[in-house]
């Protein structure tokens, strides 16, 4: 499928949102008292992406996320956690979504569950394999993180089509 230019300005729109979310989410006084767990407020955009459009333009929007959220708030030293994170994330997200056998709120914890996974793998990697040993409280707290942020994506996903006029699809067959 072609991606139209209203396609790319709408992801591009969305993909400012997400970088806003994880800007919000760095200056909240909310933390999650589990190291390298965080809400994930700008999860509930790139899952909206896998669901709007594709795997493809997901995992593109969640790799542009991390790296310019990284690049913005000045987190490079994070950049590896945060892609392999995200690269596992959307992958098993949209295996999970294409599957059929979980509903949006489980692809969007399993979604939480997968980040934190990668950025272990990433942290095992890069510092020491006994970060494996924060993986049950970081699942936990991850599923946690993962049914929060899915109640805004189940409003968004409600409302999407309802913000879709009848200019927008007449734009959409161009």
């Amino acid at each position: 499928k072609r991606f139209s230019t209203l396609d790319i300005t709408r992801t591009a729109l969305l993909l400012a949102a997400a970088l806003i979310l994880s800007w919000v989410e760095s200056v909240l006084p909310f933390q999650i008292p589990v190291p390298g767990v965080k809400l994930g407020l700008a999860n509930i955009v790139t899952l909206f992406v896998l669901y709007e459009f594709s795997f493809p333009v997901a995992l593109l929007f969640g790799l542009l996320r991390a790296l310019l959220s990284s690049l913005f708030l000045g987190r490079l030293s994070g950049l590896a956690f945060s892609l392999c994170g995200t690269v596992l994330s959307v992958c098993g997200m949209a295996l999970l979504k294409k599957c059929r056998c979980f509903s949006s709120l489980g692809v969007s914890a399993a979604g939480a569950v997968l980040h934190g996974v990668g950025q272990l793998a990433a942290a095992s990697f890069l510092l020491s394999p006994g970060v494996w040993m924060t993986l049950p409280l970081m699942g936990l707290s991850s599923v946690f993180c993962g049914v929060i942020t899915w109640i805004p994506l189940r409003i968004l996903t409600r409302y999407s089509g309802v913000l879709r006029t009848k200019k927008y699809k007449n734009l959409k067959k161009e």
